[in-house]
């Protein structure tokens, strides 16, 4: 059963991985019209995460699933799309150079606006954010929590337990 869960999850965690690694891409490309469209897809995200454990539920496991299960199950199916996301981050990082500059200058345009100070420290610590490797883990970190909320969330509508009528 846990064999079957995670072969399960890895594999709907491909589609979901191209889903996290589409919606990084149209934002990352700066065109308008396409990163309004990750809007969309990041609700695709959820509906997928929702069908596919629900799929699983029917077909798997006898149409019945714990609390835990149904967040254990969510919560890898995004974290193995997350590993496939943040590998495509990597190297996008990798290829196009001036993308992390352009954040990191967007960033301390941000930190200016608001008046917050900047000391050698706090620069220091941002420029070692903003280089490919520790930004593709800090984006898996961060899609690490996103996928525990829609883990906790989905959970709640995806358990289902056996009735007291079956075996």
């Amino acid at each position: 059963m846990i064999q079957n869960s995670n072969k399960s999850a890895m594999q709907n965690g491909l589609i979901a991985g191209a889903l996290i690694a589409l919606k990084f891409l149209f934002t990352a490309v700066k065109i308008p019209v396409l990163s309004s469209l990750t809007f969309f897809i990041s609700i695709g995200i959820v509906v997928f995460l929702f069908y596919a454990a629900k799929r699983f539920r029917v077909a798997e496991n006898g149409d019945s699933l714990t609390f835990r299960e149904a967040f254990g199950y969510v919560f890898r199916v995004y974290f193995y799309g997350a590993v496939i996301g943040s590998l495509v981050v990597l190297v996008y990082t990798l290829i196009n150079v001036e993308f992390l500059a352009i954040l990191l200058n967007d960033t301390l345009m941000i930190y200016d606006k608001i008046n917050i100070p900047i000391d050698d420290t706090t620069y220091d610590l941002l420029n070692s954010i903003f280089k490919p490797a520790p930004y593709a883990l800090f984006n898996l970190f961060s899609s690490a929590i996103v996928a525990a909320f829609w883990g906790l969330i989905l959970g709640l509508f995806l358990k289902k337990e056996k009735s007291i009528f079956e075996e």
